[in-house]
């Protein structure tokens, strides 16, 4: 019989139901409060999180001390600094709440004894990490070939929820402008 955590988690997870229990039962069940960290940078980090409810977002500080966001992630999504987790490095990266969140966490060290476990946790790690190059990708790609304007539109198509929960000053650094200039194009686009 098909337990409810499966149901409800299984497809998201992309893990079999022959293997699902035993994925889950390493999951760390925890809450966040707003604006707390799950990663500070200069930290190691050291699990694969899940959201099963709130909002969180992933950011660098620049060299002027700035606050520049890379992404935002919402329920049913996963988030981490991928490359501190694979480089065993510290993270350049700070990851924080935006709102009160339950999450799951996924130790790297429960990670890395499934991957030697057997075949079938290897190929799981195998489509976590190409989800997690593409994403980054997809992102690196936004910025480099598209203008601020077309960013913007992107964003909206793609994530129109954001606009709803994300303030203003974190979506114009996202989009790698100022809030004023934001607010320009959100007012183009409008008339």
């Amino acid at each position: 019989m098909m337990s409810n955590n499966y149901k409800k988690y299984g497809e998201l997870f992309q893990v079999d139901s022959e293997h699902f229990e035993e994925f889950y039962a390493l999951l760390h069940d925890t809450k966040l409060l707003k604006s707390d960290f799950c990663l500070k940078q200069g930290e190691k980090c050291k699990y694969l999180g899940f959201i099963k409810k709130g909002t969180i977002r992933s950011f660098y500080i620049n060299d002027q001390g700035r606050e520049i966001n890379f992404g935002f992630y919402f329920e049913n999504e996963f988030f981490t600094d991928y490359e501190s987790i694979l480089c065993d490095t510290v993270s350049n990266m700070n990851i924080q709440a935006l709102e009160n969140c339950e999450i799951l966490l996924l130790s790297k060290e429960h990670l890395q004894n499934l991957y030697k476990k057997e075949a079938y946790w290897q190929q799981f790690g195998r489509v976590m990490s190409e989800k997690i190059y593409l994403d980054a990708k997809k992102r690196i790609d936004d910025l480099l070939c598209f203008s601020p304007e077309n960013r913007y539109l992107n964003l909206v198509k793609k994530q129109p929820a954001l606009f709803q929960k994300i303030a203003q000053k974190h979506i114009a650094s996202y989009l790698g402008v100022t809030e004023q200039s934001l607010s320009r194009i959100r007012s183009r686009i409008v008339n």
